[in-house]
């Protein structure tokens, strides 16, 4: 990979679309417009709340989970700054099957959809498809092993199949 296929990439494309769809309005109901990075602040109180007066007590830390798909993006993208492309893939295709989760899981409980939801769905789904499309290319490419063929490809040197 040389340094400018390094610097314009899908894979830089997508993990960026993933930081920009937090800073995003994931809550949009008119004056009240919440973005991802505060969505699970918001819920852990209101699991306060809602555990002072329930028997089932939920844990106001599962939430946290949401911020693990900024937080793969930028290392994706840093490996990938660094020229370690296969492991920069997996991370970003975990980055992205984790944001359609959550994103699944928003349109699920939120009223009144953002920006900001409908860009991660977008980005998972774009960035989980062209991984796939990216690691099953790598399997396809033929191995040719006799060096004989490649001096000379005539029909004397093809194998009976």
């Amino acid at each position: 990979m040389d340094k400018l296929n390094r610097y314009i990439s899908f894979e830089l494309l997508f993990a960026l679309l993933f930081i920009i769809a937090f800073s995003l309005p994931w809550l949009d109901m008119g004056l009240v417009k919440i973005v991802g990075w505060d969505i699970p602040d918001i819920q852990k109180k209101v699991t306060k709340v809602t555990n002072f007066f329930s028997r089932n007590k939920e844990s106001v830390y599962t939430t946290y989970v949401v911020y693990l798909v900024p937080l793969l993006s930028i290392f994706s993208a840093v490996l990938w700054l660094s020229l370690k492309k296969k492991s920069a893939q997996i991370l970003l295709m975990v980055a992205g099957i984790l944001a359609f989760v959550v994103s699944l899981n928003l349109f699920y409980k939120l009223p009144k959809y953002g920006s900001g939801v409908y860009l991660l769905f977008a980005t998972s789904i774009l960035s989980v498809a062209y991984l796939i499309i990216i690691f099953r290319k790598k399997k396809v490419k033929p191995a040719i092993e006799d060096d004989n063929l490649l001096d000379n490809p005539g029909p004397e040197n093809m194998q009976p199949l």
